[in-house]
């Protein structure tokens, strides 16, 4: 496998107008890539924070089925207009996981929602409110949503976790490597891979760098 791939950072297809201001999404043209190469047709593919749900409809465009969550409503709301009999989107909160009926995953595809170690109290599990929880808080939550994740994937299952460093008013926060170390405790870690981010319109990914990690995650 490479460790440094390339992708536009463009979309096949613009947000509505009302979005477009938190478009972080990863690019379709990722997401077919790791699916393709992770899953197989009629596979179960997941995403525990679906977004505007990019991983949803490419891995239906592949001929996957795909379950998804997500906590904001109104993103919940565009994604049930946008995608067809194969796919399933939740509005829930993936801290509540145990609650959840899951399907049995064949592969994860998926972006956290990032946090800066500092001067953040906005919790971004609870929809970027202000709730007193931090950073640390932040990881043990990511290590918690693999750990219910985890005994829904089938063995040998992998997951592809999207995440970058950030730098914040010259404040890095090593958030790739965090959340790596994170699901680590729970996920054999198998790869990084660097992911350059391509584009005509913005010199940079948008955290301080042009690129970000690809951290791919297998369930033995």
């Amino acid at each position: 496998m490479k460790t440094i791939l390339k992708f536009d950072s463009k979309n096949s297809f613009d947000l509505p107008v009302e979005f477009r201001n938190d478009d972080v999404r990863f690019s379709d043209s990722f997401a077919e890539y790791f699916i393709e190469r992770y899953s197989k047709p009629n596979n179960m593919v997941f995403d525990p924070f679906a977004g505007f749900g990019t991983t949803l409809y490419t891995a239906e465009k592949l001929g996957r089925k795909a379950f998804g969550i997500e906590y904001l409503f109104e993103r919940v709301a565009y994604i049930k207009q946008n995608m067809g009999n194969n796919a399933v989107i939740l509005h829930e909160n993936s801290l509540n996981l145990e609650k959840i009926i899951l399907p049995e995953i064949d592969f994860i595809l998926t972006s956290p929602p990032y946090m800066s170690k500092s001067n953040h109290p906005q919790y971004p599990f609870a929809g970027y409110e202000i709730t007193g929880q931090g950073y640390n808080d932040y990881l043990n939550d990511i290590a918690n949503i693999f750990c219910h994740l985890k005994s829904k994937m089938k063995p040998d299952a992998f997951a592809v976790i999207e995440v970058s460093n950030l730098i914040i008013d010259e404040e890095l926060t090593p958030l790739a490597w965090d959340v790596a170390k994170s699901i680590a405790t729970v996920l054999t870690l198998e790869h990084e891979i660097v992911i350059e981010w391509q584009s005509d319109s913005s010199p940079t990914y948008g955290f301080g760098y042009d690129h970000s990690y690809a951290l791919v995650f297998r369930n033995n």
